[in-house]
């Protein structure tokens, strides 16, 4: 079996050179992705984080994350007897340390350089592609101690290292490759299709013609309400990130209900019941605290209806006003 491991700097490019890679030699890349559907295959989910399972003790959600990990490493396992792999990220370099033909890769770039490809690359500021970045290395450091009680940042675990920062991401992949070829038996590199454009994954928010659409009434309602006060308003007009996984892929994302571009605010509405609306207040703390700039409010059940009664009142005085 042909193995070849890459840990990643968030924001130094390793996602692509993985694909690159892959896609040059026809070996299996084992991503987020691949992990996720094939423990799907077999009836195992990926826990939910501590932050969304208020239910459960940490004891609990400790245990589900600790089986989950295990089974994939078992998984990760008995893909490497029937496939030639790349693997990105999952402590790589520590599951196969003891089968020398693998190939261990470390992928760097500077920090500025790494901030700046996140800002590009998800359109964000510059104050919260630094967050951004110093979270996922946190994250990163965080998996190997607690997983292998292992120091992320050990060279140690590595081959090679490449920084991004000094060539381009194919160039890069072509490295990889001369290195395996080198370091491992040539049969089990095989020539693969030529190498094709990679694009890069951009959160898409949904098109003008399905924002067209209420998805609650009492939004169609606050809509009524804003035309009745001439206010002119945006319906969902924009999608902030709020979370991203080790790979760069946006898991959790924001799209306010309403914009009013006279107020340069943005409004949230809920008639959920306070103990219920959680979620949304995680949301919009998580927000406030990426995109500090933008204004952004929380319209609750109680807030709403007393809105509401107010239009209720402006409205049956403005009829008896015509009449």
């Amino acid at each position: 079996m042909g193995i070849i491991t890459i840990s990643q700097e968030f924001g130094s490019g390793g996602e692509t050179i993985a694909r690159l890679v892959s896609e040059k030699t026809g070996f299996l890349l084992v991503n987020k992705e691949t992990i996720v559907n094939g423990l799907a295959e077999h009836g195992i989910e990926v826990p939910a984080p501590e932050k969304e399972d208020l239910g459960s003790d940490e004891a609990d959600s400790s245990g589900r994350e600790q089986q989950f990990i295990e089974a994939m490493h078992d998984f990760i396992y008995d893909l490497a007897i029937r496939n030639n792999l790349v693997i990105l990220g999952r402590g790589g370099s520590l599951l196969f340390r003891d089968y020398p033909p693998a190939l261990h890769l470390r992928i760097i770039a500077q920090f500025t350089e790494r901030v700046r490809r996140v800002m590009k690359a998800y359109d964000l500021a510059n104050e919260t592609a630094v967050k951004l970045v110093k979270e996922q290395d946190r994250e990163k450091i965080r998996y190997y101690r607690q997983v292998f009680n292992a120091n992320w940042n050990n060279l140690r675990f590595y081959d090679m290292v490449l920084n991004t920062e000094k060539m381009g991401l194919e160039d890069a992949a072509d490295l990889v490759i001369a290195a395996y070829r080198i370091h491992a038996e040539p049969r089990e590199v095989k020539d693969g299709p030529p190498p094709s454009e990679m694009e890069e994954r951009i959160f898409t928010p949904p098109a003008d013609s399905e924002a067209d659409q209420f998805m609650h009434p009492s939004e169609e309602e606050f809509a009524h309400m804003l035309d009745f006060y001439r206010i002119r308003w945006q319906y969902e007009p924009r999608t902030f990130f709020l979370e991203w996984d080790s790979e760069g892929n946006v898991v959790e994302a924001f799209s306010p209900d309403f914009y009013l571009p006279d107020q340069d605010l943005f409004i949230e509405l809920t008639t959920q019941k306070p103990r219920q609306a959680w979620k949304k207040n995680r949301k919009i703390r998580r927000m406030k605290e990426l995109y500090p700039d933008i204004n952004v409010r929380l319209i609750d059940k109680r807030g709403f209806e007393s809105l509401l009664k107010k239009h209720s009142i402006d409205q049956d005085e403005g009829e008896e006003g015509e009449s």
